[in-house]
Order: structure tokens, then C-alpha cells, then sequence
């Protein structure tokens, strides 16, 4: 009988581990770029300096291509933006107040 609940006990002590998941450092610097405004903010920061560093390698230094470029990448940004912005905006027209 001794046996037989220790047994009971080592298999309940497993399974409680084994629900029981643990959060790495990793996952808690992904959580917090994702759910923090500052992380946010330092993604898009991030994102942009290395978008500015392509276009000087594309463009090796040529002032009017760089302007090109950019102006364009900032175009298409502007536009995918308040797509994304409008498309939110208009989840659910059910719910207008007339």
C-alpha cells in the first residue's frame, strides 16, 4: 500500500509540473514590445532607422535616389496606415447611433 501512494503522489507532482509553464526572459522582452506603448514606440523606432540605413546602402550615398526612395517608402507607409486606420474605424457599422 506505501508503495502504491507513493506512486499516486510522484504521478500527481508530475503532472502538476508539467502544467505549470514557466516564462523565459525572452518571452517577457517579446511581451513587453508588444503589449507596452513605449515598446511599441521603440519597434517603429528600431524599424525606421534600419529602413533609413537600407536606403543609404541601396542608394551608396546618392542624395536625389535617397530622397526618391524615401519619399516613396513614406507614401506607401501613409497610405497602408490610414487603411489600417479607416478598416478599424469601420469594424462594426451595426452599432451607429441614428
Amino acid at each position: 500500500m506505501a508503495k502504491t501512494s507513493i506512486k499516486n503522489t510522484k504521478r500527481k507532482a508530475s503532472r502538476k509540473q508539467k502544467e505549470i509553464q514557466g516564462t523565459t526572459a525572452f518571452h517577457s522582452v517579446l511581451v513587453f514590445f508588444r503589449y507596452n506603448p513605449f515598446g511599441k514606440f521603440l519597434i517603429g523606432l528600431i524599424i525606421f532607422v534600419l529602413l533609413i540605413l537600407f536606403n543609404i546602402l541601396i542608394t551608396r550615398n546618392d542624395l536625389e535616389m535617397f530622397s526618391l526612395i524615401t519619399g516613396i517608402e513614406f507614401v506607401i507607409t501613409m497610405i497602408i496606415g490610414w487603411t489600417i486606420f479607416l478598416l478599424k474605424r469601420n469594424v462594426n457599422p451595426d452599432d451607429e447611433d441614428n
